[in-house]
């Protein structure tokens, strides 16, 4: 790897701390936690069921936020398995803390850890877990080895991302409000990290491989989503959780605010079915074994 590499990689990883574990993100997870649990219930159902999770297991679950699906997985692998749910920062993973202690769920420990220098021995989990995460790894082959020595020999890691970028989940929200930014961003390097990168079909699967795991699958799913409240809620939420994309979103004008807004809510309100909105979500589903 070239210096200049490493340099961006390095930034990219202080920008990624940054965004993800500062006070405001933190807090708008802890507010709106609830919501966006039943919204991508169905990535953490894909998550569980491609993991093959078994009661004794020990998991290690990574970038696992406030403990979706962490806590989750305790119950799956419970009473004689433990779960190890990590995240880069103590902000998010103190509200899981919460959640476990308010469910009653004890086979579950918190750590701070880096996907790429996970403080754990090698070959020491059976599975191993992310959803929503792996889009940014800074590092994504040194992170993936990392995941592939920690596995036990026959483990087997399951990742979840999001798919194309051409889906309502960003053309109704983020995707409008490029459109009225004074200057928009330039377009991403292909190869970093970003939120739509294994949009790009057998991405995931080559990345997979390359890291040394065995028996590789990739599958493009599309999950329901589905919000309880109006889309002007959902906004709100999208506008306060989504840290990548809060610097376009301020931005804005007052009065290109008020023309994007209008224009998502109509984009939204095309999901809504009268109780609920009910968006198509695509996700990427990633296994492989460590023989």
């Amino acid at each position: 790897m070239s210096a200049a590499d490493s340099t961006k990689i390095q930034k990219f990883r202080e920008h990624l701390h940054q965004e993800w574990t500062g006070d405001r993100t933190v807090a708008a997870w802890r507010k709106w936690h609830a919501q966006i649990a039943a919204f991508t219930h169905g990535a953490t159902e894909a998550i569980l069921e491609s993991a093959h999770l078994r009661p004794g297991m020990r998991v290690l679950d990574l970038a696992s936020g406030v403990g979706d699906p962490a806590l989750s997985m305790a119950a799956e692998v419970a009473p004689s398995g433990r779960v190890t749910a990590t995240d880069l920062g103590p902000g998010m993973i103190s509200l899981a803390e919460e959640l476990a202690r308010k469910k009653g769920i004890t086979n579950i420990e918190f750590r701070e850890a880096n996907a790429e220098s996970l403080p754990f021995p090698g070959e020491s989990y059976d599975a191993l877990t992310c959803r929503f995460g792996i889009m940014f790894f800074p590092d994504l082959p040194k992170a993936l080895r990392e995941c592939f020595r920690v596995l036990k020999p026959g483990g087997r890691a399951a990742f979840v991302a999001w798919g194309k970028k051409e889906q309502p989940f960003f053309t109704a929200t983020a995707g409008i409000v490029l459109k009225h930014v004074p200057v928009p961003p330039p377009p991403p390097d292909p190869d970093d990290p970003s939120l739509f990168m294994f949009g790009e079909r057998n991405r995931l699967r080559r990345a997979l491989e390359a890291a040394g795991f065995s028996n590789v699958h990739e599958e493009d799913r599309i999950i329901a989503g589905r919000w309880g409240a109006s889309a002007e809620e959902y906004w709100e939420q999208f506008s306060e959780v989504a840290a990548p994309f809060r610097p376009l979103i301020e931005q804005l004008t007052p009065e290109k605010m008020a023309q994007a807004k209008a224009e998502i809510f109509a984009a939204l309100k095309k999901f809504w079915n009268g109780k609920e909105l009910n968006m198509p979500l695509e996700i990427v589903i990633g296994t492989g074994t460590r023989l």
